[in-house]
């Protein structure tokens, strides 16, 4: 009877094991077709897009790290020389981002300007949007020559006041001398030259011997507290002849306004400022289309060192570019610069700007 009962037990194991087998034996096909399928449902919905595009709204923050690749996979399995379908799966290039929002293109910059050593920060203002946006804007930096700008625009301030007139005369003294970019230096002690004279040369010609002949008749107090007046986050003199790229931006939005209201009397400053190539392989104007009117303002300290710009761009959409660095290695940050204000030109001028993740524009 007890063998009996073993022999009944085997037999029965030995038919759940054959039912086992069958069953693997039809699922794994029944399997392999589902999988297909799945993988054939989904890839259609993956973009072969070789671009990521992003786009922020006005709250979110998107982070950009350079130390994304765009490695292949390694594989243990060997490569065939006719992939089928399933094996071939679509890319993404990372490497390569499309930005179309001001807030992607923000965190953008501050991520290129973070890229080398020193300090840096720039100002954005779009006259026909009214867009802003700063990147440690309101930070001190060394004024250079940036600021000769308002006090030209003081000095037409008072000529439209009465106090100065453009025929007046002054005499170049011992004074008034510094070395650098100009053609006063050029001259004699003794020279004379009119209130226009001076103003036209400390802006196309970044003249310093002009600049400090209209600080000695105007008084460099006046000019300072007209600065002031006009919004100024920096004390140019308590601070030590220091200013930031909010200001620079300022300066320039205030003499546009000025051209709308007078511009029979205020438009040769800007005119001065397009006629201006100081520095101009440095300038991000050299790598901008010839074809539209930019007004440009450099400030460049060797010593310090220091690199500054400023440019009011007359495209379709009427823009201001303020850039500061100082500490910096004077090549590279011109070099920073360009990338910065190209990207800026191609995102007011196409809505979107393609950039590689190594800062440069595409």
């Amino acid at each position: 009877m007890v063998k009996q009962k073993r022999k009944k037990s085997a037999n029965e194991n030995k038919s759940v094991m054959v039912i086992i087998i069958i069953i693997i034996t039809l699922g794994i096909p029944v399997l392999a077709i589902f999988i297909h399928k799945l993988n054939t449902k989904i890839s259609p919905e993956i973009s072969n897009s070789p671009i990521v595009t992003y786009t922020a709204t006005q709250t979110e923050s998107i982070e950009i790290s350079p130390l994304i690749t765009n490695k292949p996979s390694q594989s243990a399995e060997p490569v065939t020389d006719t992939p089928t379908h399933s094996d071939v799966l679509p890319t993404v290039n990372l490497d390569v981002i499309e930005i179309r929002s001001l807030n992607t293109l923000k965190t953008y910059l501050d991520y290129l300007l973070g890229s080398n050593e020193g300090k840096y920060g720039l100002s954005y203002y779009n006259i026909d949007t009214q867009e802003y946006m700063g990147i440690a804007d309101t930070e001190l930096y060394v004024a250079a020559s940036s600021t000769k700008v308002p006090m030209v625009m003081y000095v037409y301030n008072a000529v439209e006041k009465g106090i100065l007139s453009f025929d007046d005369v002054v005499e170049y003294k011992q004074e008034d001398e510094e070395y650098g970019t100009g053609i006063i230096i050029k001259g004699e002690f003794g020279d004379t030259y009119t209130i226009k004279q001076l103003a036209e040369y400390a802006i196309t010609y970044s003249d310093n011997c002009a600049i400090n002949m209209l600080i000695r008749v105007c008084g460099e107090w006046n000019m300072v507290n007209y600065m002031n007046s006009l919004g100024a986050k920096v004390h140019y003199i308590n601070q030590r002849w220091k200013t930031c790229p909010y200001d620079l931006t300022l300066y320039i939005k205030e003499l546009i306004s000025l051209i709308d209201s007078n511009p029979d009397h205020y438009n040769e400053i800007m005119e001065n400022l397009i006629e201006n190539t100081v520095a101009y392989y440095m300038s991000s104007k050299s790598i901008l289309p010839d074809t539209i009117k930019i007004g440009v303002k450099m400030g460049i300290n060797t010593t310090l060192p220091t690199l500054n710009e400023t440019i009011a761009v007359f495209a379709d959409q009427t823009y201001i570019l303020s850039y500061c660095s100082t500490e910096i290695v004077i090549e590279e940050s011109s070099e920073i610069l360009k990338q910065a204000s190209l990207a800026i030109f191609e995102y007011v001028k196409n809505g979107y700007t393609i950039v590689k993740w190594d800062g440069t524009v595409r």
